[in-house]
Order: C-alpha cells, then sequence, then structure tokens
C-alpha cells in the first residue's frame, strides 16, 4: 500500500534507460518491462547513434522505428560511447574507456557532438534537446559545444541542468559497475546503502538502466526490488521537463550551476 505521508509531495523519480543501440533489443525489452506501469510512458530513453563504431542507428531502420515509437524523452548519449581500449579501465572494468567525453577538447567535442546530432537526427527526424555524456564525464569544452549546437539540456550525476539557468539536484542511482564480478559484487552491497538512504530521505532521484544490469542476474534482482519499492511506497514518476518544471531552480544569473563532470 502506497504511504500516504506528508513526504509523498517529494516522492519522485525520473527512470532512465541507457545505452541503447542496435543489437541490445533483448536487454531493452527487459528494461522497459521492468519499470512500475506509471513510468513506462515517461522514460528517459539514451540513444548511442553509433555503439562502439559498430552498430550504427543508420544501418538499422526496423530498431529506429521501434525506438521512434516508444513513448519519453529520446536523450542523445555521444556518439559512440567509447574512446577505445585503454589499460586502466580494462583493469578496473574488463572494457574499453567508455568515458568518450570526458576530456574531449573544443575541437574533439564539436566534432563528436555534431556527429552524434545528425545521426540522430537523420534516423529520428528530430535533433535532440538533451544530452547525457556517458558515464556522466563531460569536459568543460564539451559543455560549451553543446551549447553551441543548441542544446537545452544536459544529465550529469547529481543533476539536470538547462542551458537558461534552471537546475534540478537529482542523484543517479547506477547499477552498472563493468564487467570485473568482484567489483561488481562489492558495488552491489554498497548500493544497498544508497537505495536504502534515497528511499528514507523522500527526496527525489533517477534510477538508471544499462544493458549489463539484464545479464548480471544478482544486479537484476537488486533492480526488480527496487521497482517494486516505488510501487510499495508510492512514488511518482517524473520525465525530463517535468521533472525540471516541478524541481528545478533558476540560477540568478541565468547560468546552469554546475559544468564540471561529476
Amino acid at each position: 500500500m502506497a504511504n500516504a505521508g506528508n513526504d509523498s509531495a517529494t516522492r519522485f523519480y525520473v527512470p532512465e534507460v541507457h545505452d541503447i543501440y542496435p543489437g541490445m533489443e533483448r536487454e531493452l525489452d527487459a528494461m522497459l518491462d521492468v519499470w512500475p506501469a506509471a513510468a513506462r510512458d515517461k522514460l528517459a530513453l539514451l540513444v548511442v547513434p553509433d555503439w562502439q563504431s559498430r552498430f550504427p542507428l543508420d544501418k538499422s531502420a526496423d530498431f529506429v522505428c521501434r525506438v521512434a515509437a516508444l513513448p519519453g524523452d529520446k536523450v542523445l548519449h555521444g556518439f559512440t560511447h567509447s574512446l577505445g581500449p585503454e589499460f586502466w579501465n580494462w583493469l578496473l572494468y574488463g572494457h574499453d574507456n567508455r568515458s568518450e567525453f570526458g576530456k574531449l577538447d573544443t575541437a574533439e567535442a564539436r566534432a563528436r557532438i555534431k556527429a552524434g546530432v545528425k545521426c540522430f537526427a537523420d534516423s529520428f527526424g528530430v535533433k535532440p534537446r538533451w544530452f547525457c555524456a556517458p558515464r556522466w564525464h563531460q569536459s568543460t569544452a564539451a559543455t560549451e559545444a553543446l551549447r553551441e549546437a543548441g542544446f537545452e539540456g544536459y544529465m550529469l550525476r547529481n543533476s539536470l541542468q538547462l542551458f537558461s539557468g534552471n537546475s534540478a539536484s537529482l542523484p543517479a542511482l547506477c547499477f552498472d559497475e563493468g564487467e570485473r564480478r568482484l567489483r561488481s559484487a562489492i558495488a552491489r552491497h554498497l548500493r544497498e546503502f544508497t537505495i536504502n538512504r534515497l528511499f528514507r530521505a523522500a527526496r527525489p532521484f533517477r534510477i538508471t538502466l544499462h544493458p549489463g544490469d539484464v545479464s548480471d542476474a544478482p544486479a537484476w534482482r537488486q533492480v526488480k526490488r527496487v521497482m517494486q519499492r516505488l510501487s510499495d511506497d508510492g512514488w511518482t514518476p517524473l520525465g525530463l521537463d517535468e521533472a525540471m518544471s516541478r524541481l528545478g531552480n533558476a540560477d540568478a544569473a541565468g547560468r546552469p550551476q554546475a559544468i564540471a563532470a561529476q
């Protein structure tokens, strides 16, 4: 039964599905179906135009049509989501360096954003309004390139930002810690403390799902427990624009309140 306490007015969450690209249809099905029914038309759908430089949207018309038909906001999520192989990322996470926009200079950021916008617009018929850097690692140069490209807003690890100056503090709950089993197991146990803290605080937050969550059985069970708790405790899902309208606070100088990556 939903709680009806005084904190019900602040029990909001933003549902997000990350790393959408051709070839992850099974994971996409699972990530769409796991949400409470009320959240399914509120999803932020984070699309990668050319995942790992191997899965371009423009070569997968059926997949694009399917994603285009889904309700919710389509968000540009990098261009390839990768800067290629890198030793420390392999050691810690078991894969390539996926902080695509973390250290880019102005020219590199502009080029990747331009390519991503073109592929997105060619595929979906509209330009993206929102951007989320892979891993939420976004250089200052990337932020300025987004402004130049006409984006309305971008997503950081702990907030949503509009270039108009509006900002909403919304920490992201993430279940993806890469492919190293020991690291993932430790992170999963520590995440229980974060989950309990977020629910006890009864303050708005974001929930982010990634394809790797689906194949990590213990993590996916944790995801399902969170979804059940959202329903049991009467949390209300918000889309990105709703979240900014209800929760945003404008900077008096008309500036985003955070620029650096989280």
